[in-house]
């Protein structure tokens, strides 16, 4: 029997600096040796990109250095899963919705 690799996105993060939700990360992910992320806009540019599973974006844009814009952002993830006939990639596409909201604060 072969294992379940198992890698999700989320369709919303929060990165305002609150400590909930404030990267984009995945799921609990399993048997999982690499990925391929890029991040785009809406008008296509690439905001982001990464080889590291665990993503840990923070919204910034990475030339700017800035964080981005509220709004819809597009993504495709080449996901490199392990199973028992060797490496098998497998393509995710998809939407995230960077929302920074306001830092709520209590009295």
């Amino acid at each position: 029997m072969d294992n379940c690799p198992e890698y999700t996105l989320p369709n919303v993060f929060t990165p305002n600096q609150d400590g909930q939700n404030d990267f984009f990360v995945p799921f609990p992910y399993k048997f999982v040796e690499s990925i391929d992320l890029q991040v785009y806009n809406r008008w296509g540019q690439i905001v982001f990109t990464t080889l590291d599973p665990d993503i840990v974006w923070d919204g910034v844009h990475m030339e700017s250095k800035e964080i981005c814009s509220d709004g819809v952002y597009f993504y495709t993830c080449v996901v490199n899963t392990i199973t028992l006939q060797g490496i098998l990639p497998i393509t995710l596409t998809g939407y995230v919705h960077l929302l920074k909201g306001n830092k709520s604060t209590v009295n």
